[in-house]
């Protein structure tokens, strides 16, 4: 008769500790929610807060309202975070860059700057040679993932205006790897940057 008292005991207390432990994870919870996001002024804040973390670079919080943080990074020297901004503004510190054809300061892993492969690669023939951006236009011959072909032509195509390029996506940027009329390194195409066969052939290699 003892053991089966003590046995019932012995129940009850532990539904009595399962149930305070499950009241002081809901009262956790509901402390977490009910925190005023007013309080919130930086990454720290936020992540003492409960808030999870993007793992970007530098890394960044995001509250339930959406509000975005980001991490300082430690420096060193007389280097100031944020006393880096380029003449657009842009903090680089912060990973902003300047978007031409949007016209602002952007993080590129947050919003794409251009519409296209192909308005981005003008945008960087345009820099390269120093031409309006409207005097470069682009044809895109192939696609293939992360690899792209095209033909160029400068202003209104006159002699020397011209020619093809070839370009890989790059850490989710694109970059020219050949453009012009004369030869091409096929060797080093297919093995230093594994361009498809599909995309060299037959107007850059045999």
């Amino acid at each position: 008769m003892k053991i089966k008292l003590m046995t019932k005991n012995i129940i009850i207390l532990v539904v009595i500790l399962a149930v305070i432990f499950l009241l002081m994870m809901f009262k956790t919870k509901e402390d977490r929610k009910e925190f005023d996001l007013n309080e919130i002024a930086s990454f720290e804040e936020c992540v003492n807060a409960g808030y999870p973390i993007m793992e970007s670079y530098p890394r960044q919080c995001i509250t339930s309202d959406g509000q975005i943080y980001v991490e300082e990074l430690p420096v060193s020297g007389d280097f100031i975070v944020g006393g880096d901004a380029d003449e657009h503004g842009c903090i680089g510190s912060a990973g902003y860059s300047w978007c031409e054809p949007k016209n602002k300061c952007l993080r590129i892993w947050e919003e794409a700057c251009y519409e296209s492969a192909g308005q981005e690669i003008q945008y960087i023939l345009a820099g390269k040679y120093d031409r309006p951006v409207n005097e470069v236009r682009i044809n895109i011959l192939k696609e293939k993932d992360d690899f792209v072909s095209g033909s160029i032509l400068f202003g209104q195509g006159g002699p020397g205006e011209g020619g093809m390029f070839l370009a890989k996506k790059i850490n989710n940027i694109w970059q020219l790897l050949y453009d012009g009329n004369g030869s091409v390194d096929c060797e080093n195409l297919r093995t230093e940057h594994e361009f498809p066969e599909e995309i060299l052939r037959p107007n850059f290699c045999d």
